[in-house]
């Protein structure tokens, strides 16, 4: 997981995936996006459906070292590797038995937290990066999940990703199957022998969402001003979720990250800011804008400097 604000602050992203990987979070989650959930409650979702103790831990991404892993997935973080190639780790990793299927299925979700999914940021596309992590937990259950040619025992899974910071602006969820297309007369093969790996991509903007799931993961990762009673707040009056001592423990620590953070970053980017030369009142409050994450457009209305104005002013904040 990249740092989920582009600080390099490991100890908040920590604290954020220890949040994320809650049963109450992962159930809201997994309602919204996973077909199977959609008409249970999040109550049940957690409490019946979750199996084990999702946690930010333990599970190799890579060939070689999934495999490894002497027991079935109950939720740990996990990791991948071959020999000379690095570890990849999946920040969240679970099993859901899914409902009403009169059969045992079991789904594996990962899910991963990400800050952007800009390839000019990232190196990559990050579609690229979900379609590697859906089919390393699809052939890693070999040997794990299934022995030998017992390929009808392959598990259905779901790759969910959450990016922090819309490029666009705006919020969207997106999900990625194998469909079934007839290119010669017609045959029909039963969706589940082929509908296994799934992705869904969970961008949040920056504006505002009636989305339910969206409401609250920006509530929780995105507005970081808004005080840790506010969020609890949110939480138990508009979700009806009672937060655990340890959830408490998680956004305590993040809110407080998150002011240390904004506070460091205001500064930091103040005198940088003053290299650009003119040291201004407008000046000072551009850079302290810029500093919280507003856009240049955003920065240019508020200020009534130009918009090349605070171009200049950024790139100043750029320098070392």
């Amino acid at each position: 997981m990249d740092s989920l604000y582009g600080y390099n602050n490991a100890q908040y992203d920590q604290h954020a995936k220890r949040l994320l990987a809650s049963r109450k979070l992962l159930a809201e989650i997994v309602k919204k996006v996973v077909p199977e959930f959609h008409d249970v409650s999040t109550a049940d979702i957690a409490e019946k459906y979750i199996e084990g103790s999702p946690q930010v831990g333990n599970i190799p991404v890579n060939p070689g070292l999934t495999n490894a892993v002497p027991s079935q997935i109950q939720g740990d973080r996990n990791e991948d590797g071959v020999p000379k190639e690095g570890y990849i780790t999946y920040d969240i990793l679970f099993h859901a038995r899914a409902p009403g299927t009169g059969k045992p299925i079991t789904l594996i979700i990962n899910v991963e937290a990400q800050r952007t999914q800009v390839e000019s940021t990232l190196g990559y596309h990050l579609m690229k990066r979900a379609v590697f992590y859906v089919c390393r937990l699809i052939s890693s259950q070999k040997e794990r999940e299934f022995e030998g040619k017992d390929y009808n025992s392959i598990k259905k899974v779901y790759s969910i990703w959450i990016c922090m910071d819309s490029p666009s602006g705006d919020s969207y969820i997106n999900h990625y199957k194998l469909e079934e297309k007839h290119l010669l007369h017609r045959y029909k093969e039963a969706v589940e022998n082929y509908n296994l790996p799934n992705i869904i991509v969970i961008i949040l903007g920056k504006k505002a969402d009636k989305d339910k799931l969206i409401h609250l993961l920006q509530v929780l990762f995105n507005e970081r001003k808004r005080s840790f009673d506010s969020k609890k707040k949110v939480l138990e009056q508009e979700y009806g979720i009672n937060m655990t001592p340890d959830m408490e423990k998680e956004m305590t620590t993040m809110c407080n990250l998150s002011l240390n953070i904004s506070e460091e970053a205001m500064n930091e980017g103040i005198q940088k800011g003053i290299k650009i030369g003119e040291d201004s009142a407008l000046n000072r409050t551009a850079i302290r804008l810029l500093s919280m994450g507003l856009s240049i457009d955003d920065v240019s209305k508020g200020t009534g400097l130009s918009i090349s104005t605070v171009e200049k002013i950024k790139d100043g904040m750029k320098e070392e």
